[in-house]
């Protein structure tokens, strides 16, 4: 499991964008991480599908020709990122891009030209239209780019835990061809953190279960995936199993194990969301605790 050395951190002013700072400084001083602060520029409808984000070459999107008020209102906005980014990220390495264009379609463009290793962002934000489960923004980059994404709590109002005080991790995994890299993630911010480790299993239909369903065997499952580091942790994880629905049995054992992150998969070894974790927007909104989704 590489550290996060290049976070990118979309921007949308946002009261839960600016909830979010505080984790985001803690987690890039962590890491000695450099820090992208994207702002998508994407108030025009009849722009939001004029840049290509489809070249991933060193090079920017075509700038678009905006009216003389529109260009004006764009440019303080650029102002405003910079200023943002100077104010809040003043001791970390830092660059702050304004982009065109639609939101998702920018940060996973900006993730793909920057190399990032995580993505940071709230689950809500600005835009015309809302999901119920999800900010369309966030539902996206989900569906979309294949680097980690930590999702705040569903709650512009919630605060979310200092990395540099992580203590409990819930490491929710379903065996998939991912379950490795969930693993090897979870090992590693738990010896960064000096955090404990829950793994959670929540067990399929007794008739569809060819998967490791002992905690012997899902222990035998992650030392095998996390061999070479398993001496940094400051504890063996220990195991939970439950029979219940995915995301109402992920809450409850978050807040029973008074979790301050909850790492799952989003099946992009497959390229698509592995069937396990469909219910991915719904383990978002109802977390009590961030989602590090792999």
């Amino acid at each position: 499991m590489i550290p996060y050395r290049k976070i990118l951190f979309p921007v949308d002013f946002s009261k839960a964008t600016v909830a979010m700072v505080p984790s985001v400084v803690a987690l890039a001083r962590s890491f000695d991480a450099t820090m992208t602060i994207l702002n998508a520029f994407n108030l025009a409808r009849e722009y939001s599908l004029a840049p290509n984000f489809e070249d991933t070459r060193d090079s920017e999107p075509s700038a678009i020709p905006y009216t003389e008020s529109l260009q004006e209102f764009r440019d303080q906005r650029e102002r405003n990122i910079e200023e943002f980014a100077r104010m809040q990220f003043s001791d970390i390495s830092h660059s702050a891009l304004i982009i065109d264009g639609e939101s998702a379609l920018v940060i996973e463009w900006v993730a793909q030209h920057e190399h990032a290793d995580l993505i940071m962002m709230p689950t809500l934000g600005l835009g015309q239209f809302r999901r119920m489960l999800l900010g369309p923004v966030t539902a996206r980059v989900l569906h979309d780019v294949t680097c980690p994404v930590l999702t705040s709590v569903d709650n512009p109002e919630a605060t979310m835990p200092l990395f540099n005080d992580l203590r409990s991790i819930l490491c929710a995994v379903n065996f998939s061809s991912q379950s490795d890299e969930v693993f090897q993630a979870t090992s590693f911010l738990a010896q960064v953190y000096g955090a404990k480790i829950r793994i959670l299993h929540i067990e399929p239909m007794p008739s569809e279960s060819v998967l490791p369903s002992t905690p012997q065997e899902i222990i035998q499952s992650f030392e095998r995936a996390t061999a070479s580091s398993l001496s940094g942790l400051c504890a063996p994880p220990s195991v939970r199993i439950m029979d219940a629905d995915i995301p109402g049995g992920i809450r409850q054992a978050a807040i029973e194990e008074k979790a301050d992150l909850v790492v799952v998969g989003r099946g992009h070894s497959q390229e698509t969301f592995s069937r396990a974790w469909s219910h991915l927007y719904s383990i978002i909104r109802e977390s009590p605790c961030p989602i590090l989704s792999i």
